[in-house]
């Protein structure tokens, strides 16, 4: 018997639910349950079409997070846990990735391209922290983590090898394009209005409105606000957006924005969670 086959068998013998990595994984957890909010379920494409290779792909979902909506029920998480008034997270949107797509298509997922068996085996909440180190500078990453508190998980491992080998960047360059254009969201007319409502409920209308105001009228068709409930309350958990590719640089943020194709469900109104 050959080593491949007997990988086959032993694989085949794992009980279905020993392979759900994301099973007590409260990280993997929720973002899972998130993007299902957002979009249907999507499947790998098949490396013969040519989906999983680095650059092959037309535009970016950009998506930045409320991050206190984020940590509720979750105060265990090293992300929530050290979260502190007059951190960046604490009244702006941050970050939580920056994914090659193909606009329009969702029936296809770009990711991990040219990650191997075992990194990949590796990626799940518990052990994103033994993935190895994508080998961003201490310069980087140091602006990256006050933009991702989720880099006390090692999201940014997880980003990486999902998302950032298929960008055609290198690690210092995907991540250095990821944390500007947070930068640049929280000093919008529309970043400048969350901060400045922390705490407070507000009219999706007035949100979009702000929107509107940085970026031309109909505008609001270029962003996508998703909610969770949390206490009884509607609360802003995910804000996404589609990107150009090639990014242009960051403070030209609103000649990337294309159609996100469905404004999320976030009701009339609904609350910024304070810390």
């Amino acid at each position: 018997m050959t080593n491949a086959w007997a990988i086959l068998l032993l694989v085949a013998a794992i009980p279905a639910a020993a392979l759900n990595w994301n099973q007590g994984d409260p990280v993997a957890q929720t973002r899972a349950e998130l993007s299902a909010v957002l979009a249907p379920p999507v499947s790998v494409r098949p490396p013969s079409s040519g989906g999983t290779a680095a650059g092959n792909f037309d535009s970016y979902v950009f998506s930045v997070e409320w991050t206190k909506a984020f940590c509720e029920g979750k105060a265990g998480l090293p992300e929530c846990s050290a979260l502190h008034p007059g951190d960046f997270a604490a009244s702006n949107l941050a970050l939580h990735g920056l994914w090659p797509d193909q606009n329009a298509d969702t029936s296809h997922t770009y990711g991990y391209c040219g990650v191997d068996a075992a990194t990949r085996a590796l990626d799940k909440g518990p052990t994103w922290c033994r993935m190895p180190d994508p080998g961003a500078s201490s310069a980087v990453m140091s602006r990256l983590t006050p933009a991702m508190p989720g880099v006390a998980s090692c999201l940014q491992n997880h980003e990486w090898y999902k998302h950032g080998s298929c960008s055609g960047y290198t690690p210092d360059e995907y991540f250095t394009r990821a944390t500007d254009l947070v930068l640049a969201v929280s000093k919008t007319a529309f970043g400048r209005f969350l901060a400045a409502r922390v705490g407070q409920t507000v009219n999706a209308e007035e949100v979009l409105a702000a929107f509107e105001s940085e970026f031309g009228a109909g505008s609001r068709n270029l962003v996508s606000l998703s909610c969770t409930k949390s206490g009884g309350a509607d609360m802003l958990l995910d804000v996404r957006f589609h990107l150009t590719q090639p990014l242009r640089p960051a403070s030209e943020f609103g000649k990337m924005l294309l159609p996100v194709g469905g404004k999320g469900n976030c009701p009339a109104s609904f609350k910024l969670d304070p810390l």
